[in-house]
């Protein structure tokens, strides 16, 4: 086996092969990066993917992406792993154990202080992996997945529109108050915010929205649409899924009631980023005008990411919520480098 970066030709290949390597346990599913592979790497502003190969053909990729971030209140280079995947014929050959040593090489050749992944709750492979490579688990965050089946009420308070450059530098100041004190967050600028608006895949300017009153900017949510860098393919529910969507369609005679998945079914679904405002009210009418906007363009589930305690959770009363847990793996690759124990960011893209 020989593990090398990837090229531009391989993304039909790896498409392929990504589409049959299924994850999930709730739901199995086929996640495609579309409309090439190398869509959902684009996110980020610095980033490598790698291919294991054996006879020339492509068995296993992993990414990795490298950005600055606060620990224990000073900045450092953070490198963030995601998108392993195995074809199943060569599973348990350690094919994910070099992909992760050719990533940590690269981590360290840039001088990448630490290394984190997020781990899906159930992923045992996952977690074995990288517990086998050093990482621990610092801490479970919580991925609220909100249902949309249903128009919301919309309070009357201030103008909700999309951002506008003028605004970039007081949305940047509202996002890093919301922030602070978080590590893995990488406190942004105007500058920076226009960068993620124009570098992020089908993402732009009407993509995030704010709500202002009397000309100050009360909250700012993003948007980002999975459905158009992601073929999210249900292969198979579980028992207890097809049992739940049972006592969903009974409950759905009586009044509206979400759509449970079944085998065949495309997912569409929502991603929010950047999340800031300074009273939670605030953001509760941006994120019921968002529902209403997926609603309207199909969207069927709406996903954030945060700690278990975060003031975000209590805007999603009114809600079908399923919450599901997000582990965070961590390795520091340097001498003596130490996590804290301060509440962590994991942005929404991150989660795929």
């Amino acid at each position: 086996m020989y593990v090398r970066e990837a090229r531009p030709e391989d993304s039909a290949e790896l498409q392929a092969l990504q589409a049959k390597s299924t994850v999930g346990k709730t739901l199995i599913l086929s996640m495609v990066n579309a409309p090439d592979f190398f869509a959902r790497a684009n996110a980020y502003e610095t980033y490598k993917v790698f291919v294991a190969t054996k006879h020339d053909r492509i068995i296993g990729s992993a990414a990795c992406a490298i950005r600055d971030g606060l620990v224990r209140g000073k900045m450092h280079r953070i490198g963030h792993e995601f998108q392993y995947f195995t074809s199943t014929y060569y599973r348990k050959r350690r094919v994910g154990s070099l992909l992760r040593e050719r990533i940590e090489d690269y981590l360290n050749s840039e001088g990448v202080d630490l290394s984190y992944v997020p781990i899906l709750e159930g992923n045992l492979p996952g977690m074995r992996l990288f517990e086998g490579h050093g990482f621990r688990l610092h801490r479970s965050l919580v991925m609220p997945g909100l249902a949309v089946y249903k128009e919301m009420d919309v309070a009357a308070t201030g103008t909700i529109r999309p951002i506008a450059t003028a605004d970039l530098p007081t949305v940047a100041e509202l996002l890093n108050q919301t922030w602070e004190g978080h590590d893995l967050y990488e406190p942004t600028s105007a500058d920076a915010l226009a960068r993620f608006v124009s570098r992020t895949p089908e993402y732009s300017f009407e993509n995030l929205l704010l709500l202002e009153d009397r000309g100050q900017i009360l909250a700012c949510l993003g948007f980002w649409d999975w459905g158009k860098l992601t073929q999210i393919t249900v292969i198979a529910p579980s028992r207890g899924m097809r049992m739940r969507g049972l006592l969903m369609d009974i409950a759905g005679r009586l009044r509206p009631m979400p759509q449970f998945p079944k085998a065949g079914d495309q997912l569409k679904q929502m991603v929010l980023t950047p999340i800031g405002f300074k009273d939670p009210r605030h953001l509760a009418v941006l994120l019921r005008y968002v529902n209403n906007q997926a609603l309207l363009a199909g969207i069927q589930q709406i996903f954030c990411v945060c700690e278990r305690d975060h003031p975000l959770l209590s805007i999603m009363k009114g809600f079908i919520k399923v919450d599901t847990d997000i582990h965070l793996y961590v390795k520091p690759l340097q001498p003596d480098f130490v996590m804290g124990d301060r509440p962590v960011f994991l942005d929404g893209i991150d989660l795929q």
